[in-house]
């Protein structure tokens, strides 16, 4: 725990609107996120609850956001608990797989997201796209990286990325698409491994599972 209070204290010196609390033995950072353009300033600002769950650094801290401008619905990337999604599953996994720093998880995760949600409460739509919650988020996921629709085929390649030998980098891709494999299908793999090996194992299974119920 001594670790992680470090890791927050030394975030904190560039967020002087948060602060650490400890409420109940529990480890806390609560107060505002003011968002800011480089030229024109402060355009917006949210309150906002943070706390550790046991396994961070390797997960997301869980931010609930207590001024409540962000509409508590499920499309809006506000969770049943009230906390935030603030990625879907797979990129979360690969972004923590080696552990989290706060201040990286504030600048490069939290702070990226508040002002998607401000952009989204003015245009009525996010700047890039969103992924849906849930398995269907996985699914678009994976679909998106792979550039399949097909969800046995994402199994199948998923698979292959665990089980097989992958191919030389200056062979041609097997996909038939005519490039070599370190120009095609080796960087969308490598971004799918990056979750780790046992993450994709257990999506592996849970996905199998999913296309079960619903056949």
């Amino acid at each position: 725990m001594n670790k992680v209070i470090k890791d927050i204290d030394q975030a904190l010196l560039s967020y002087p609107l948060l602060k650490r609390v400890e409420e109940e033995g529990f480890v806390r950072v609560i107060g505002w996120i003011p968002l800011l353009h480089p030229e024109q300033g402060e355009f917006d600002r949210y309150n906002v609850s943070i706390r550790f769950p046991d396994i961070y650094p390797r997960c997301f801290p869980k931010v609930i956001e207590t001024s409540k401008k962000i509409p508590r619905k499920d499309f809006r990337h506000v969770n049943p608990d009230q906390t935030l999604c603030l990625a879907v599953e797979p990129e979360e996994k690969a972004i923590v797989k080696n552990g989290i720093r706060f201040k990286y998880f504030l600048d490069k995760v939290l702070v990226p997201h508040l002002a998607r949600e401000t952009f989204r409460e003015i245009n009525e739509a996010y700047p890039d796209g969103e992924y849906a919650h849930g398995s269907n988020g996985v699914w678009e996921f994976y679909e998106s990286v792979l550039e399949v629709k097909n969800r046995s085929l994402i199994i199948s390649e998923l698979e292959s990325i665990i089980f097989s030998k992958w191919q030389s980098r200056n062979e041609r891709c097997n996909c038939g698409s005519g490039k070599k494999f370190k120009k095609c299908h080796l960087e969308k793999w490598n971004r799918i491994m990056k979750s780790g090996r046992e993450y994709i194992l257990e999506k592996i299974k849970e996905l199998k599972i999913d296309i079960d119920e619903k056949d």
